[in-house]
């Protein structure tokens, strides 16, 4: 079972992250240190601005920061440093407004209708409001009320 810790680390994780994506026009998607099982994870998601994030891209970020983040992490650990894949968080409201259109999944903080959870069509982000069609009506979450929220990868037929 996994244990997540120290938003802190995360913190300043970031921070030496910053100026290492910036020139070669990469973001940070997301980021946790997770004990899974008897092993410790660093686990950095990044994405390509405009483009897609290539093996060699990844590969550069983790030698550029690894000797750092050794000195910050006293547990044995992992860094891995890849894209987020098909399902990607949705963390920020600039991430819900480019994903409009695509099907979404949402975790609630409080209930609406009953549920937590819900899933349907991204329809919008605008004014810290994000609206989720699902197939029986369009809802108006607060962006705040947002616990967790990722991409739903559907394969399409041709």
């Amino acid at each position: 079972m996994a244990k997540k810790v120290d938003e802190k680390l995360l913190d300043r994780v970031e921070k030496l992250l910053v100026p290492v994506l910036e020139p070669i026009e990469l973001e940070l998607v997301d980021m946790e240190y997770i004990q899974d099982g008897a092993y410790w994870f660093l686990r950095i998601y990044l994405e390509k601005i405009g483009g897609e994030i290539t093996l060699d891209e990844c590969a550069k970020v983790s030698n550029s920061i690894s000797e750092d983040v050794d000195k910050m992490i006293e547990d044995k650990f992992f860094l891995e440093v890849s894209s987020p894949g098909l399902e990607r968080p949705l963390k920020k409201e600039k991430d819900f407004v480019r994903f409009a259109g695509e099907k979404i999944k949402v975790i609630l903080k409080h209930k609406v209708e009953d549920s937590r959870n819900w899933t349907g069509k991204l329809e919008k982000c605008e004014e810290s409001v994000v609206y989720l069609n699902t197939e029986e009506k369009t809802l108006e979450i607060p962006f705040e009320e947002i616990k967790k929220a990722n991409i739903v990868f559907e394969f399409k037929d041709n």
